[in-house]
């Protein structure tokens, strides 16, 4: 039995990771998906909070971490004294220092903002891509109902990486397309890489079987 930690992105909560955890819970495994969002107001000094946070439950053998999670995962996975860490389509974090944020995501978030906030992700787009993304209606209400606005200064805000992580245990597995770049550089740093991109970003809580296998 492998005790994991999952830990979701900070533009969304736990939900999204409810099925993943459920496919893990019945293949035997003991899952922790911690809600990290109230760690992340004010934008100051999140990360150390995400990570006392995503630690608060105490070792685990494997921590994994979906989409913007994987900027933390480092800090997380020593906190925590995992021996593996997986990334499933999830931003690699950088080699060492801190990781700041990418010109992708500053742009796609300035012109959201309204009021100092960066808005719920689920209303960035229509109902219907949502629906569409989400067909399942009972996690796609369970992701809209933890729907919360980040402050709008979250990504000017670079995240550490400690020294002393377990980057032997190192995987990456990829879901979608979008993060060809990301598996691109697990593989340049020498981290074994599942899956060939031709699924899609949130099969974490559609085909929670897929990425089960992936992670065997």
């Amino acid at each position: 039995m492998t005790r994991w930690l999952l830990v979701h992105p900070p533009l969304l909560g736990p939900a999204v990771l409810g099925p993943l955890a459920g496919e893990l819970r019945r293949r035997g495994d003991d899952v922790v998906v911690p809600d990290l969002r109230p760690t992340v107001d004010p934008a100051a000094g999140w990360p150390e909070r995400w990570r006392d946070a995503a630690a608060a439950g105490g070792p685990v053998d494997a921590v994994l971490g979906f989409s913007g999670a994987g900027v933390t995962l480092p800090a997380v996975a020593l906190a925590v004294g995992a021996r593996r860490v997986v990334w499933v389509d999830a931003l690699v974090p950088a080699r060492s220092g801190a990781t700041e944020a990418d010109d992708e995501i500053r742009g796609r978030v300035a012109g959201l903002v309204r009021g100092g906030r960066i808005p719920d992700w689920t209303t960035w787009w229509g109902s219907d891509v949502l629906d569409e993304l989400l067909p399942d209606v009972e996690v796609r209400n369970a992701v809209r109902a933890e729907g919360h606005e980040l402050p709008a200064d979250f990504y000017d805000v670079a995240v550490p990486v400690p020294e002393g992580w377990p980057e032997q245990g190192a995987r990456y597995v990829q879901l979608s397309s979008a993060y060809d770049g990301a598996a691109a550089e697990a593989r340049d740093r020498g981290w074994p890489v599942a899956g060939d991109g031709g699924g899609s970003h949130l099969d974490v809580a559609t085909s929670p079987e897929r990425v089960v296998a992936l992670l065997e």
